[in-house]
């Protein structure tokens, strides 16, 4: 099951680590996952210090439809521009 991540940052700003998951949060400063989930879904502080931002999170057919219809309909004009890579390639060398 893929995972969100997340990026641990104290209250001033600064990144303590960059792209790791709930529970890895949780386990870094000691709290509850359920705090790291506030944290991030309503900007709560983590024991006044703390704050937990999601920088990568699953896609979900149903839920991302447009999303994804958008990514496949630019995927295709580049194709077709610029041909893919193995049309590109001298095989008779």
């Amino acid at each position: 099951m893929a995972r969100a991540l997340y990026d641990l940052c104290r209250k001033d700003g600064t990144v303590m680590v960059y792209s790791i998951t709930g529970p890895e949060v949780a386990a870094a400063i000691g709290c509850k996952l359920q705090d790291v989930y506030n944290s991030a879904c309503y900007g709560q502080l983590i024991q006044h210090t703390y704050y937990a931002e999601v920088i990568d999170r699953p896609l979900s057919r149903r839920k991302d439809i447009t999303l994804l219809t958008e990514y496949d309909r630019v995927r295709k004009v580049f194709l077709r521009k610029y041909g893919s890579a193995s049309e590109k390639r001298d095989v008779t060398r």
